[in-house]
């Protein structure tokens, strides 16, 4: 294994750690001595890699977002129809609060920074804007194709994103206040249901 491979496995193992620590003790509550011990290595090896939490914060929230960017790619690579790719990117955007609510849970913890820490902002912020443009490309396909209602993809971007966030947030708060994949079937059938010609 060559330098470069062992320093981005190790950047990685770090990372992970970190996500781990975040989601056992919150984002104000953990120490590099928690993500050292957690990850297996000194905190020198932590400050070898990253110059100080801060940088460290900004991997971990491109790791969440790209580990959630990656998986819908790969799901809405299946199919090229309108109706099916919005349903796709539906399902696996409530899929992923479901399944790995430990993502969610560290991307709420950020976002009690961003008042305070304006890179903070900036990147949850680039980040939404990456995942309302790819609902829009799906909504703008469906509409290209004659499949979908002529909207602003956009803004019915945002509105889809606000939907599955707002459910998610709901149920992570209370996940007895309703179950949460009939609801998601709910919420694909109103988002749809706008599309409809």
């Amino acid at each position: 294994m060559s330098k470069q491979d062992v320093a981005t496995e190790r950047k990685e193992q770090i990372v992970r750690a970190t996500v781990e620590c975040i989601i056992k003790h919150g984002y104000h509550n953990f120490s590099m001595q928690d993500v050292a011990r957690t990850a297996g290595v000194s905190k020198g090896i932590i400050h070898y890699y990253f110059l100080n939490k801060d940088e460290l914060m900004m991997c971990v929230l491109d790791k969440v977002a790209g580990d959630i960017e990656r998986v819908l790619g790969e799901e809405m690579g299946a199919t090229t129809e309108p109706w099916r790719r919005m349903e796709i990117f539906i399902e696996v955007c409530f899929a992923i609060v479901r399944n790995t609510k430990e993502y969610y849970q560290v991307n709420m913890d950020f976002w009690t920074q961003i008042n305070q820490k304006e890179e903070i902002r900036q990147v949850i912020a680039a980040h939404y804007s990456k995942f309302r443009e790819a609902a829009a490309r799906v909504i703008q396909h469906g509409i290209d194709k004659g499949a979908f209602k002529k909207v602003n993809a956009s803004i019915y971007g945002s509105f889809v994103i606000a939907v599955i966030d707002g459910l998610s947030l709901q149920w992570l708060f209370d996940e007895k206040v309703f179950d949460y994949p009939q609801m998601s079937k709910q919420a694909t059938a109103v988002i749809l249901s706008g599309l409809k010609i």
